[in-house]
C-alpha cells in the first residue's frame, strides 16, 4: 500500500502547523508508519496517516496527518468538508478500515445519546480555534475531535469516556458517543466524538466575570460554586462505581501509596527550587519547611481508596451551561504519559487542582487592577462544602478531617510545584502566583 505523501517536504510542512508540538527542536528524520486511504465522492479519495517525527535529540513524536491528493506538495485533507464527513461516517457506522500495518475501527456506542439523528448529507463545520486538535461540529449535534499529536495506546478521554457513558449514570459531561482507533503496531486514539453543547461558558471565563464584580462574591455565585464541589463528588462516585473492568475498580490506598507520593512531592520541590531560585531567591529559606509539609502525607493512616481521576481538574475544564455544570476534557495531564495519567489516584489531587484554579483567578484579576478583596477563601469553602456534602462517608475518601486535609494540603502543595516550573518555562511574569501561594503556606498541626 503506497502512500502519496512526499517525505521530503515533510519538515518544512509540520514546522508550519499550528499543532505541530516540536518546533523549538530539529527534525532529523519523518517517516510513514502507518497509513490507510479513505473515498471520497466523485472518485476521489485521501490518505489518513501516522508519521513519526525524529529530532536530533529526545524522543521522537508521532501525528495523525490526513493528506488529500491535490496538485503538488502536501494538502491538508480537513480543508475539504468531504473528507472530514467520510471520517465521521467511519465512525458512525462503525466500520473496519484496513491499513499499511493494521487497521482503522470506529466505534459508536449502543447509548441513547448515541441514538441521535441526523441529515444526509451531514453538515459539518470546523472550529477555527482549536490549537493541538481539529474540533468539528457534526449536525450541530456531535463535536469530533481529531487528534493530531498521537501517543501509542488508549487515550484516557476515550477510555473514561466510554466508562461513564456505558458502566454509571453520570451524565454531567459532555457525552462521549464513539472513537476511531488504530489497531496493530501503530495503535493509538485518532478521534473522539462527544455529545455537542452550544452556548456554553468555560468556568474559568465564568469566575472571573464574577471575581471582577467587587471585593466579596455574592451568595448566588458562591452557591454555584457548592453546585460545582457536588459536580465533583457525584464524578468521583462514579469513577469509584465497583466494575468488571479492572482499569477503573477500586484498589485499597496503602501506607507504601502514600510513601511514594510523598518521596515524589519532596523530589519535585528540589528540581522546582533549583529552577526558580535564580527569580525568587527568598524560596531557599522555605524548602525545609515545605518538605516538612510534603513528608507529612507518608504519616498520615492508609485510609480510602485509589481511583481513576479527572487528572488536570480546572475552572477551565469545566463548562458552565443552562445554569450547570459540565466537566469534560479527561485526558489528564499533558505532560504526563498515558501510563501515567491511567493511574489510580486519591480523588483529593482534583480537589487540590481546583482550588489552585482560585488563586490563579484571583491573581487574574488583580493584575487587571481589580481592588483586593475576600474572594478566594469564600470561593474555596463553598467549593469544599458542595464537595464534602456530597462524598459523606465514601470509601475512596480518608474519614477524619485531619487526614483529609493533611493528604489536600500535600496535593496542593505538589500542584504549586507544577504551576511554578511551568510559568517559568512558559509565563516567566506569571510564576509569581505558585510562588506567594508557597511562601504562604503553612504546615497543618
Amino acid at each position: 500500500m503506497t502512500t502519496p505523501i512526499d517525505l521530503t517536504r515533510l519538515p518544512d510542512y509540520l514546522r508550519n502547523q499550528r499543532w505541530f508540538a516540536g518546533k523549538a527542536w530539529p527534525i532529523k528524520s519523518v517517516e510513514v508508519v502507518d497509513h490507510a486511504r479513505l473515498e471520497l465522492p466523485g472518485g476521489r479519495d485521501f490518505t489518513l496517516a501516522v508519521v513519526e517525527v525524529l529530532y536530533e535529540m529526545g524522543h521522537p513524536d508521532r501525528y495523525l496527518l490526513p493528506v488529500e491528493s491535490k496538485g503538488e506538495g502536501i494538502q491538508d485533507a480537513f480543508e475539504d468538508v468531504e473528507a472530514l464527513r467520510a471520517l465521521f461516517q467511519l465512525i458512525r457506522e462503525k466500520r473496519e478500515l484496513s491499513s499499511a500495518s493494521g487497521r482503522l475501527v470506529g466505534e459508536w456506542l449502543d447509548t441513547p445519546e448515541g441514538l441521535v439523528a441526523l441529515p444526509s448529507p451531514v453538515p459539518v463545520r470546523r472550529l477555527q480555534v482549536e490549537q493541538s486538535n481539529t474540533s468539528v461540529v457534526v449536525g450541530e449535534k456531535i463535536i469530533l475531535k481529531v487528534i493530531r499529536k498521537l501517543e501509542a495506546g488508549i487515550n484516557p478521554e476515550y477510555e473514561v469516556g466510554r466508562y461513564l457513558a456505558t458502566k454509571t449514570s453520570f451524565r454531567a459531561t459532555p457525552t462521549l458517543l464513539g472513537a476511531l482507533q488504530s489497531e496493530g503496531p501503530a495503535g493509538a486514539t485518532l478521534a473522539v466524538a462527544h455529545r455537542f453543547v452550544p452556548n456554553v461558558t468555560d468556568g474559568w471565563r465564568h469566575t472571573l466575570d464574577h471575581f471582577r464584580r467587587g471585593t466579596r462574591l455574592p451568595e448566588g455565585f458562591l452557591g454555584e460554586l457548592r453546585a460545582l464541589g457536588q459536580r465533583l463528588g457525584e464524578l468521583h462516585r462514579a469513577l469509584a462505581s465497583a466494575t468488571d473492568d479492572p482499569a477503573f475498580n477500586p484498589e485499597p490506598l496503602h501506607m507504601e501509596d502514600l510513601q511514594r507520593w510523598s518521596a515524589s512531592i519532596v523530589g519535585e520541590m528540589g528540581v522546582t527550587i533549583s529552577q526558580a531560585l535564580g527569580q525568587f531567591p527568598e524560596l531557599e529559606n522555605r524548602r525545609e519547611a515545605l518538605i516538612g509539609h510534603a513528608k507529612q502525607l507518608a504519616h498520615v493512616s492508609p485510609v480510602g481508596q485509589k481511583i481513576r481521576i479527572h487528572g488536570d481538574l480546572h475552572l477551565g475544564q469545566v463548562l458552565r451551561a443552562d445554569g450547570d455544570w459540565l466537566i469534560f476534557d479527561f485526558e489528564g495531564e499533558p505532560g504526563r504519559a498515558f501510563a501515567q495519567r491511567r493511574e489510580k489516584y486519591s480523588a483529593l489531587r482534583d480537589v487540590a487542582g481546583m482550588l489552585r484554579s482560585f488563586d490563579y483567578a484571583e491573581a487574574t484579576v488583580t493584575i487587571e487592577g481589580q481592588a483586593g478583596g475576600d474572594r478566594v477563601g469564600p470561593a474555596r469553602q463553598a467549593f469544599l462544602e458542595g464537595y464534602r456534602t456530597t462524598t459523606r462517608g465514601a470509601a475512596f475518601l480518608p474519614s477524619d478531617d485531619v487526614t483529609f486535609h493533611t493528604m489536600l494540603d500535600a496535593f496542593e502543595l505538589e500542584k504549586m510545584l507544577y504551576e511554578v516550573r511551568y510559568e517559568l518555562q512558559n509565563r516567566p511574569d506569571w510564576a509569581r502566583i505558585p510562588v506567594q501561594a508557597l511562601m504562604k503556606m503553612e504546615v497543618r498541626k
